[in-house]
């Protein structure tokens, strides 16, 4: 670490991690925002044979670090999808014959034909789980590939493994054991608690001038946290307008762009970025002086991630949450939309099998092909809910989908080569004519009678056209019937597993599950926002360490927020929540028809929590001291 990284020391916990490591035991290791994680597994790689494995969730944050590592004269490289297919294969074998220290690779890459033939043939010494928590928080419906994990270490001899994160509470460490088989790994812990961070909530219906408020008061850069790309537009245009350098961000950009936006934040040269939650992971930007969240996230872990991004340098910095109750609305639409119920998963396959028109007790012969809007506009359901009900229907068997390739279409045509070749011989338009003849040039003759993949790339080399003419050309073509069209990513492939069922079996417990653990999440994270303790020993709490209960820097410690007026009027409604809390009724079953908006069911609930020494409960009900 001194002669490569330049450190004198080690930080909290990196000690008892490598320790553990380099003894060849399974570790699992919470180390604080800003905590060298990455150098735990990074390390290992300089003083052991081998290379090591690193499953890294997003493409940026691999690409990121080993840019970085080779600057420090570290061998490493990356397998993702932004790496041509015969520069993939050369990376293998490079790794198979030792030329890399590190290797990173998405999670989806392990489940790979590629992956399972070199496997046996690596020499992997480590094998490193980053981000340890989107195990837990993804693996159940959004990367399920997470889960092939345990397989994936069969495959490669079982090396010792490392999970590492800076946001796990003691029930996601539980679930990121489990779900990578590592019963008997040594856990190492160390203080969540960032002391230079004031951390402030909000509730405003006014959020813009609260922001302005921000960026005027704290000096220095920012990042501002906004839900959806719509919003990423939006707030960017009014910190523009402003006066105030200001750059989006998000995972809908081309990755051009959101390297050359990411690169100008980290210069200097933009002051905010304003970003989905697609940002800022292994971002290294030490001098960030505040982040805020201008949409509530869905989880304490979220955000305790994303506003952790804040005073890194170990200087005083802001998080600040931007909160109104519709946000809430917004995050409980968006659990909805996600987890579907067993009817719904089955309601996914029939629509499926309806559009690919296979009958009951049939079995076609080949990867059935449907367009996933029609499949969302027939259900009814959101993108996100469809998605996750293939997946589920994967997992169990019903079907094997067929991955997704970027830059892949599928095409199928209609009529024969001679039709076609008359309709351009027909043709007045010569562009559109000679169009026609070279596609028909560079198809494989398997298209004329089956779904073709048709490389989009190779497509606009040899046609000279750009990527948007080509895809105008072949809408075109079939919008006059001469084809079929799936441009990348709109096309759903699955192979049935066995002839469609008509009651097909669905477990959807795995789904369910997920969704419990997303709403209790959504509630932790409502009750930071609307509650009126002390936000510091809140989040400490929630990640099972101990803190004093005021910090006196918070915006509750400060006093910020007017109490909460309670009249005598409210005590029915006190003595009927005080009765729900005594039977331990579920807080969504307290009552049939609310008997007052939920605001102020909530803030009668903030006051009780407040003076909590002030009531006791008797056999012949509650008591009011006060």
């Amino acid at each position: 670490m001194r002669e490569t990284w330049g450190y004198e020391e080690f930080r909290p916990g990196q000690e008892e991690v490598l320790e553990a490591v380099l003894d060849g035991r399974d570790v699992l290791g919470v180390l604080p925002t800003g905590g060298g994680k990455s150098l735990c597994y990074q390390v290992p790689a300089l003083v052991t044979e081998g290379v090591v494995l690193v499953v890294s969730p997003l493409i940026a944050l691999m690409q990121d670090q080993v840019e970085g590592l080779r600057t420090q004269g570290i061998d490493a490289t990356f397998i993702n999808s932004t790496v041509p297919t015969h520069e993939i294969e050369q990376r293998w074998t490079d790794v198979e014959h030792g030329r890399y220290d590190l290797l990173y690779l998405a999670p989806e890459r392990l489940t790979t034909d590629r992956f399972r033939a070199r496997a046996e043939r690596l020499d992997v010494s480590l094998l490193a789980v980053d981000e340890a928590h989107c195990v837990s928080e993804w693996g159940h419906n959004f990367r399920p590939d997470y889960l092939e994990i345990p397989e994936a270490r069969s495959l490669l001899g079982e090396p010792p493994t490392i999970a590492v994160t800076a946001t796990a509470t003691p029930a996601v460490r539980r679930d990121v054991v489990q779900l990578l088989d590592m019963s008997e790994a040594t856990e190492v812990v160390r203080g969540f608690d960032r002391p230079n961070i004031v951390w402030s909530v909000f509730r405003t219906e006014q959020k813009w001038a609260k922001l302005r408020d921000v960026v005027e008061g704290v000096g220095g850069t920012g990042i501002v946290y906004v839900a959806t790309r719509r919003g990423v537009q939006r707030w960017t245009n009014r910190l523009r307008n402003f006066g105030v350098e200001t750059a989006g961000y998000h995972g809908g950009m081309e990755a051009s762009d959101r390297e050359a936006r990411q690169e100008a934040w980290v210069a200097d040269d933009v002051r905010v970025m304003v970003a989905t939650n697609a940002f800022g992971m292994g971002i290294d930007k030490p001098d960030v002086r505040f982040v805020v969240h201008a949409d509530v996230p869905s989880s304490l872990e979220a955000y305790y991630q994303e506003a952790g991004r804040a005073g890194r340098d170990g200087k005083r910095a802001h998080a600040v949450l931007l909160f109104r109750e519709p946000d809430a609305d917004t995050q409980e639409a968006l659990i909805e939309s996600s987890h579907p119920t067993a009817e719904e998963v089955r309601a996914v396959y029939d629509a499926v099998c309806n559009v690919g028109q296979i009958p009951i007790g049939s079995e076609p012969d080949g990867p059935l092909v449907v367009d996933r809007n029609v499949v969302v506009k027939i259900t009814g359901f959101s993108q996100a809910k469809v998605r996750t009900a293939v997946d589920l229907l994967d997992r169990q068997d019903a079907w094997r989908r067929v991955p997704r390739r970027k830059h892949f279409g599928l095409i199928r045509f209609r009529m024969g080569t001679d039709s076609i070749r008359r309709y351009a011989e027909d043709l007045d338009n010569r562009t559109l004519a000679a169009f026609v003849r070279t596609l028909l040039r560079i198809v494989h003759a398997d298209a004329f009678s089956e779904w073709w993949q048709f490389d989009l790339r190779a497509a606009t080399r040899r046609m000279g056209l750009s990527r948007e003419r080509l895809n105008r050309g072949l809408r075109y073509l079939s919008e006059r019937g001469l084809l079929d069209w799936q441009p990348p990513g709109a096309a759903l492939q699955v192979e049935l597993a066995f002839p469609r069922s008509a009651k097909l079996p669905v477990d959807d417990r795995a789904v369910q599950n997920a969704r419990h653990r997303a709403e209790t999440r959504l509630r932790y994270m409502l009750r930071y926002a609307r509650g009126v303790s002390c936000r510091r020993h809140f989040l400490l709490t929630y990640f099972g360490e101990t803190s004093p209960e005021r910090c006196g820097t918070c915006d509750v410690c400060f006093d910020r927020h007017e109490p909460e007026v309670i009249t005598p009027e409210d005590e029915p409604l006190l003595r009927k929540i005080l009765r729900r809390v005594a039977n331990e009724t579920p807080r969504n079953d307290w009552f049939e028809t609310p008997p007052a908006p939920r605001d102020r069911i909530d803030a009668l609930v903030n006051w009780l929590v407040a003076e909590g020494g002030q009531f006791v409960l008797t056999d012949k009900g509650e008591e009011m001291l006060g």
